[in-house]
């Protein structure tokens, strides 16, 4: 039997589940070239919230050459549109206090972040160029470590532009 090396997330799942798999694009499906398939689908981030590390402090937003304008409340997106980040169910006193981010035009000044910041990219603006989109690569990351370290929670997050 001829099995491609690398199938689509929905070619396999037509083909495993008969189209009722719930699978993003994002998903990692192999095959191997012979009468056995191996498939692995990974489900959602509370399914690999063991994967985290907890080693990161805070997060950095790499925005530079993408044009970010500051926001007093800002919010981070995935590329599918998810809020990942926002004002929602974080202490609405710690927000008065010190805000929801910092913005520096420096990877030398991220302090808020801590000493081991996971960085992260940009890959575009919405919002009038003020709401970072990041991949949903990168979003599942973050909240996956944030569930181990609660980074966002804590307003640990700061945007380089």
């Amino acid at each position: 039997m001829n099995v491609p090396k690398i199938l689509s997330a929905a070619a396999a799942a037509m083909i495993l589940f008969g189209g009722s798999a719930n699978v993003s694009a994002e998903t990692v499906i192999s095959a191997e070239a012979s009468t056995s398939v191996k498939i692995t689908v990974k489900k959602s981030v509370e399914d690999y919230a063991s994967a985290a590390q907890g080693i990161y402090t805070g997060l950095v937003i790499d925005c530079r050459g993408l044009g970010l304008k500051t926001a007093m409340s800002p919010v981070v997106k995935n590329s599918n549109g998810t809020k990942i980040y926002g004002h929602k169910n974080l202490d609405v006193d710690r927000i008065i206090a010190v805000g929801m981010a910092d913005y520096v035009n420096n990877p030398a000044n991220v302090a808020r972040a801590g000493s081991h910041p996971l960085f992260v990219r940009a890959v575009a603006l919405e919002d009038f160029n003020s709401t970072p989109v990041v991949s949903i690569v990168d979003s599942n990351r973050i909240l996956i470590e944030n569930r181990a370290t609660k980074f966002l929670q804590d307003l640990k997050v700061v945007f380089l532009y």
